[in-house]
């Protein structure tokens, strides 16, 4: 485990929205970005010459698009953001999805007014681990959305369950915690061992000590 320095010196809150989608949605981009100067979207496309390309607030990606490839998807857009240059002062992203997320205007101010210790890893709701067989659903919520010709159709998550962030509601994330997320992820076969990408970011933090705080609703997720 790399053993990170924590940056105590207190600095004005700079966030960014990162809206995930993919290209065959890309009829819902132009109203997306109108909602919010302060926000992006990004997607997949295998075809890019380098790892990122980022044009007019869609960050391409250098991965697939589809359901079963979220997981390499969310890291590559932390690890792009980490380095491209323009987003060299966000200190914070707050991540929400493209068709079932509702979110207006004033986000950036409501994001700003969240109340927590931290504000490392904070998100609407807030999951338990899964450790019951009555749990093994979550293990096959996947099914039926990846492609036939992905490792993971019909195949269980068998993987640790930590306290998570659910991502169709939403969860913000600090600079500190989307080092760590990049250095941790790099070092693994993401598609092999992820197929949900927020219960992917409850595991990697878990192991920094990092546990997700309960926000208010600021946000329309997928589950309320």
């Amino acid at each position: 485990m790399y053993m990170w320095k924590i940056n105590n010196k207190k600095k004005n809150m700079n966030p960014l929205i990162v809206i995930l989608s993919c290209q065959k949605n890309a009829n819902l981009w132009d109203k997306l970005k109108a909602k919010n100067p302060n926000s992006i979207i990004f997607c997949g496309d295998p075809k890019l010459s380098s790892n990122y390309l980022i044009r007019d607030r869609i960050l391409y990606l250098k991965c697939e698009d589809t359901y079963d490839h979220l997981p390499n998807k969310i890291y590559m857009m932390i690890s792009a953001i980490l380095e491209i240059e323009m987003f060299s002062t966000i200190t914070h992203i707050f991540k929400i999805d493209d068709h079932d997320t509702k979110f207006d205007k004033d986000l950036i101010n409501k994001i700003k007014d969240i109340k927590s210790t931290t504000k490392n890893y904070c998100g609407q709701k807030v999951s338990s681990s899964v450790t019951s067989n009555e749990a093994w659903l979550c293990r096959k919520y996947h099914y039926n959305k990846c492609p036939v010709t992905s490792i993971w159709h019909n195949k269980p998550y068998l993987g640790k369950y930590r306290t998570w962030c659910d991502g169709g509601c939403g969860y913000l994330l600090s600079r500190y915690a989307m080092k760590i997320i990049s250095f941790e992820l790099k070092q693994i076969n993401i598609y092999e061992n992820h197929i949900y990408e927020d219960v992917m970011i409850g595991n990697t933090l878990y192991k920094y000590n990092i546990e997700p705080e309960k926000i208010d609703n600021i946000i329309v997720g997928d589950k309320f």
